[in-house]
């Protein structure tokens, strides 16, 4: 990657990093002030719906037709059919959308019966009554991702980082005010608010590009019509995150209170340590590989470059999650309402979640670079066996091992592992030399020097662990016991020779010169 390249992916991680951690302040909040509990899970079941609906209709949809359809349009036929197309998109997608929302909206119980067929009928009724409040969401959220893929094709990646950050100081904001002085309802309405945000905030920038909108409701445009063939695939191929989470609820809602909420909550760290860099790297790299279709080797070389460094970086941060859940979980949750009790049994989820990590992020690459090849299909088949395994093994670890909520995780990383073995084998068909032998060994060599650097983890922390539970405690415990596994991961790294580190040392050399 050129200099500029890595200055712009570095600065869109530091920014996807803070609004990640953003997110979790904000989950700390949420837990501090309703616990681990019923309230917890009532809130969590209604915030995740309207996301999972979203991700099942729209969502990755919206970004992986989208954005291809737009640049070719760019390329080929100039600046104003580009955006008559995007109007016209726009259009067509807010009216979809509202009409998802109202048939959310009616019928919320009978959604929520079939996904937490565990909850009693006064927890359905209440969750229901949330649930219709923050549906409307899905509006705002489908055009806020148009925008961002408008924004990212004219080259600005900033402010489309930026949304969430915003949307997650309102939230702090108003929990910070007023707490559960307004009850989970308060909650609900604060986050309708902030996710409509997203899309005011990035208009200043849109104008600022000479972008403007006109209505036009047109389903018979070709663009439409190209993005609609590709969209049934890329939505199927979508469904596996959601449709895992509709799974483990639905495990779940049987279960402990607290459950569902753990497994949320875990979840979130999982994703915000992963989505900071594969998603960096995928929102830099997406709209160049639309462009680069036709030149085999500089596309399977962009794929691989991307496949390798996220690894390389993933696996130190899985490594050090498998040996550190506890105090992770600790540090981040455990005050306020939020128990020791609460901490064993979210870290649980968060160490068999942290098995998938390098999977997870090895799909996120893999599926943009399969979208911007027009193939959605692929993405498709591998996710719908994902499913299949999630549900097998959730159901094996659950019911016939009693692993419980670790089950649950657990079923969710090997299904991300297994798309993306699927993913790496299909690639390599379709885009020789994506997949090389060196690769392969590089990439086993990194896993290894994760293993070392896990374990090295361990025993550091288990050698500290006397010094108690506090906070502050707990940030010593872990800042000690991540440090010495970084050291280790790096020696490990020189002595196994792995390609990123050969060029660290490079990078480093050339600038002492």
């Amino acid at each position: 990657m050129k200099e500029k390249a890595v200055k712009t992916i570095s600065f869109m991680a530091v920014i996807i990093l803070f609004a990640k951690f953003l997110g979790l302040f904000r989950e700390t909040m949420i837990a501090g002030v309703f616990g681990q509990g019923n309230a917890s899970d009532i809130l969590n079941t209604a915030t995740q719906i309207p996301l999972l609906f979203f991700d099942m209709t729209l969502g990755v949809a919206i970004l992986s037709t989208f954005v291809p359809v737009f640049n070719g349009y760019l390329e080929k036929d100039g600046r104003e059919r580009a955006e008559q197309f995007a109007c016209n998109f726009i259009s067509v997608v807010g009216l979809v959308s509202v009409v998802g929302v109202a048939i959310g909206m009616i019928f919320a119980k009978p959604i929520l019966n079939i996904m937490v067929s565990g909850y009693a009928p006064e927890k359905i009724a209440e969750t229901a009554t949330l649930l219709r409040i923050l549906f409307p969401s899905i509006i705002f959220t489908g055009i806020a991702y148009i925008i961002v893929g408008i924004l990212q094709s004219y080259g600005e990646f900033n402010v489309p980082s930026l949304i969430s950050v915003v949307s997650n100081l309102i939230m702090i904001g108003y929990l910070f005010i007023f707490g559960n002085k307004l009850g989970l309802k308060g909650v609900i309405i604060s986050m309708l608010v902030a996710w409509m945000s997203q899309v005011f905030f990035q208009l200043p920038s849109l104008r600022k590009k000479g972008f403007k909108y006109s209505f036009s409701l047109n389903f018979k445009d070709e663009g439409i019509k190209k993005c609609a063939l590709m969209a049934i695939p890329v939505l199927i191929s979508s469904w596996v995150n959601p449709l895992c989470s509709v799974i483990n609820m639905a495990f779940g809602s049987h279960m402990a209170e607290g459950t569902v909420s753990g497994l949320n909550w875990a979840y979130k760290i999982y994703i915000i340590m992963v989505g900071v860099f594969a998603y960096a790297i995928t929102n830099f790299i997406f709209p160049k590989l639309s462009r680069m279709t036709e030149r085999e080797e500089e596309f399977a070389e962009t794929t691989r470059t991307s496949l390798s460094w996220v690894i390389f970086i993933i696996t130190l941060i899985a490594g050090l999650f498998i040996a550190l859940s506890e105090p992770v979980i600790r540090l981040v949750f455990e005050r306020g309402e939020f128990t020791a009790d609460n901490t064993r049994i979210t870290a649980t989820a968060l160490f068999y979640y942290s098995f998938g990590m390098v999977g997870y992020a090895i799909c996120e690459i893999l599926n943009k670079s399969f979208y911007a090849l027009s193939d959605g299909k692929t993405p498709m088949i591998a996710s719908v066996i994902g499913v299949a395994i999630n549900f097998v093994m959730a159901y094996l670890f659950t019911q016939t091992f009693q692993m419980g909520i670790g089950g649950l995780a657990l079923a969710g990383a090997v299904s991300s592992i297994g798309i993306a073995l699927i993913l790496l084998y299909r690639i390599n068909k379709k885009k020789r030399g994506t997949v090389t032998k060196t690769f392969v060994i590089n990439t086993a060599k990194v896993i290894l020097c994760g293993v070392i650097a896990g374990i090295a983890s361990n025993i550091v922390y288990n050698g500290v662990k006397f010094i108690g539970n506090g906070f502050f405690e707990t940030v010593l415990q872990l800042g000690v016991s991540a440090i010495a596994g970084l050291i280790v991961y790096a020696i490990a790294g020189v002595v196994l020779r792995t390609e990123e580190i050969k060029l660290l040392f490079k990078k480093v050399g050339k600038g002492n010169e």
